[in-house]
């Protein structure tokens, strides 16, 4: 399969940072529970847990597809920016949103996967400096 260009490349991150805010799971919860609403007050504690684990299981999928979007090992110079955009709205919109609980476990998997996907990006931007100037004893002064 073939992959697109450098420029293709930069427009996916770009895109992808500009919908990142979109997975923080309160905008889902609020998306999402719209819905519940419309339900009977009897029915509520049982829609609110499955309301809990719909935007647990959507927020988990569109992170695994954020991960999928920026698999490559390698990132070009001047995509640099973006994906340092990326790691810091990920750790604004969806690490410090989400709520750790023993009772739901599901959360601290979701907590998991946005750590280890911060990590994998940073490693990324790690492997990718900025091209500096480096000093050359042999050019003339």
């Amino acid at each position: 399969m073939k992959r697109g260009g450098p420029g293709r490349e930069g427009q996916r991150l770009s895109s992808l940072s500009q919908l990142l805010s979109f997975m923080r799971p309160s905008f889902l919860e609020q998306y999402l529970g719209s819905e519940t609403l419309l339900l009977s007050r009897e029915k509520q504690p049982k829609a609110s847990a499955q309301l809990d684990h719909k935007v647990c299981y959507l927020c988990h999928s569109l992170l695994t597809l954020a991960g999928v979007v920026v698999s490559c090992r390698h990132i070009a110079p001047d995509q640099r920016g973006e994906l340092q955009l990326l790691c810091m709205q990920l750790d604004r919109h969806i690490s410090t949103h989400i709520r750790e609980s023993p009772q739901a476990m599901h959360w601290t998997k979701l907590k998991d996967l946005a750590t280890q996907t911060y990590i994998r990006w940073q490693e990324l931007l790690a492997h990718c400096q900025p091209q500096a100037q480096h000093f050359s004893a042999w050019k003339a002064v």
